[in-house]
């Protein structure tokens, strides 16, 4: 699949912002165990939810990893376009339908996540690197094995009760497509 660097562009996409459409993603990190020795041995996969079409009209998947490149080289200020994203898997559909099949897979692999790991920034007094909470270690095959899993519409509708409760607690992370017009990525 397709391979991103933080000095790489998102390519054009058709649609807007304001879509009630996104994609839900997993992407593997490569070579921050060159610059951070404290994660060899790792295999570093990050879920998340991206809006389909960003600002200007770029892919939102590959705007997001690119933005989480840019964060993760800032915070352990790793050289610009040192680390690289090889997307592993993605699936559209609704807000609903994308942050539903994430919270799920976060629920279940727990035991995985690497919580806080690039939570430096914030201890530095500015912001963490955004979806910071999504990341896990874990094998390529397994990691693609439970983001399929975590398709299938029974589990959609286990996530959906964690995105609902996430909505209702004001909890970050669970958007809906008009939620915060002044949020990174909308026009």
């Amino acid at each position: 699949m397709k391979t991103l660097k933080s000095t790489s562009s998102a390519n054009e996409i058709d649609g807007t912002p304001f879509d009630d459409f996104g994609f839900n993603y997993l992407w593997k990190l490569h070579h921050l165990e060159d610059y951070v020795p404290a994660f060899s041995n790792m295999n570093i996969v990050k879920n998340g939810f991206a809006k389909y079409c960003r600002k200007g009209g770029f892919s939102g998947v590959e705007a997001r990893i690119i933005e989480t490149l840019k964060n993760i080289e800032e915070s352990f200020q790793i050289p610009n376009g040192s680390l690289e994203a090889e997307l592993l898997a993605l699936t559209t559909g609704t807000f609903n339908e994308t942050l539903s099949s994430e919270q799920f897979f976060h629920k279940k692999n727990k035991q995985s996540r690497l919580a806080g790991l690039f939570r430096d920034l914030k201890a530095k007094g500015q912001k963490p690197v955004g979806g910071h909470t999504e990341f896990f270690n874990m094998e390529n095959v397994p990691a693609k094995a439970k983001f399929a899993n975590a398709q299938r519409q029974t589990n959609k509708k286990i996530g959906l009760d964690t995105v609902t409760w996430k909505r209702e607690n004001n909890i970050h992370g669970c958007p809906t497509p008009l939620d915060n017009p002044d949020e990174i990525g909308y026009a």
